[in-house]
């Protein structure tokens, strides 16, 4: 959370922290000031005091209305025309500017922390100035890790509407009729084929309608093309009956931003006893794993205990580095929250404690290239005492 920032920067030996970017697409920007621009600014924090942002004079009264930091400043304030006119060029007057700005605010001796993504041409402008700038992994990253409530209700609310979405995908896909070498025929459009373009397509204007957006493709894929956990499938493939349909769908609030994730393997028709087989032993796995998560367990135990259930079942795993392309050939789970995939994670290396009010994905999977894939995803929020699941959708595989 917020709060805990200064905990983390003084724990990392930090006095300070900086990033100076937009927040369009740095999710830690947008986290700690509320406010989105596509132009980039700066933030600033001393440790145990409020912070700062500084921003263009055109996003100026924007950000004194939109974000949560309260002290907010122009780069006017700070003689930014005159030191960008005064340089040789405007771009070394942007560096020289926020040097300038860094000195004046935290000043020399301060062991300033910025994100290991801060652009090394900037961070050679401020060392020139002679402050003290350290690069550090997962400052911000740490503090978004565990939720506040209304994250927690945010992420909830979007994967109501991705639940309905996809019901009404999987509605679509069960009132098919099976023509010709099992191929399934679109009922919204006479006389074609239901392919994973047409999905996809279908999909992405539902989520708009629920003012939610698609930003990285998702996964619709068929038959052996679904043993690629990340195949995202080809537009004009086309769908068949009696065939794992993986249905790996991630959606983002327009508005506030956070993502939600859900998997669902079905087959229209007939499963294969293997398929049958497969689905059980995840759907087992799934549901072990989500009782096994707490507060304080470790990430690589929920893992083991994912890959226990498999190797039992007589399924290969990663586990112990083996190099495999059949059975179980990723990691168990992510957090989910500003990013699609953030911390915490649930793999064989994370020997990190789950904290609660953190929000992770749990998937298993199993993968065969010869007949296909399936995967089962919930994802479900960390408590003290154990897990509360945000995903209500049922879970089924033949329709």
């Amino acid at each position: 959370m917020r709060k805990d920032i200064d905990r983390i920067l003084a724990k990392r030996g930090a006095d300070g922290l900086l990033l100076y970017s937009e927040s369009y697409l740095n999710p830690n920007m947008y986290y700690l000031t509320k406010f989105l621009t596509p132009d980039p600014f700066i933030f600033l924090k001393k440790v145990d005091s409020s912070p700062i942002i500084l921003v263009n004079s055109m996003e100026f009264s924007r950000a004194k209305k939109e974000s949560i930091v309260k002290d907010v400043r122009s780069f006017e304030d700070y003689g930014y025309s005159e030191v960008v006119k005064a340089s040789k060029s405007p771009k070394i007057g942007v560096l020289k500017f926020l040097a300038s700005v860094i000195e004046r605010e935290i000043g020399k001796g301060i062991v300033i922390c910025v994100p290991p993504d801060f652009p090394l041409i900037a961070a050679n402008a401020l060392r020139r100035k002679g402050l003290t700038i350290r690069p550090m992994f997962d400052v911000v990253e740490k503090a978004r890790e565990t939720k506040m409530p209304e994250e927690i209700k945010e992420i909830t609310r979007v994967q109501r509407i991705n639940e309905k979405v996809l019901a009404e995908v999987i509605e679509l896909i069960k009132d098919c009729e099976v023509g010709a070498n099992k191929t399934l025929m679109n009922p919204k459009k006479e006389r074609t084929h239901l392919t994973m373009g047409y999905l996809k397509t279908f999909i992405a204007h539902k989520f708009l309608d629920n003012w939610c957006a698609i930003e990285k493709d998702i996964i619709v894929a068929c038959g052996p093309q679904s043993s690629n956990p990340h195949f995202h499938g080809y537009m004009k493939s086309k769908i068949k009956a009696n065939q794992p349909i993986v249905l790996d769908i991630y959606p983002r609030s327009i508005e506030k931003r956070y993502w939600s994730d859900m998997t669902r393997t079905i087959v229209k028709g007939k499963a294969s006893k293997e398929i049958k087989r497969m689905f059980e032993s995840v759907l087992d796995a799934k549901n072990v794993c989500i009782e096994s998560l707490r507060a304080g367990v470790l990430g690589n135990e929920v893992y083991n205990i994912c890959c226990d259930i498999f190797e039992k079942a007589g399924y290969n795993t990663l586990r112990g580095g083996k190099k495999i392309e059949k059975g179980f050939i990723h990691s168990l789970g992510h957090g989910v929250g500003l990013e699609i995939h953030e911390k915490p994670a649930m793999n064989e290396f994370n020997r990190t404690p789950l904290e609660k009010h953190s929000v992770v994905s749990v998937e298993p999977g199993l993968y065969n290239p010869k007949i296909g894939g399936v995967r089962i995803e919930d994802i479900v929020e960390i408590t003290s005492r154990g897990y509360n699941n945000l995903t209500e959708m049922p879970v089924e595989l033949e329709i």
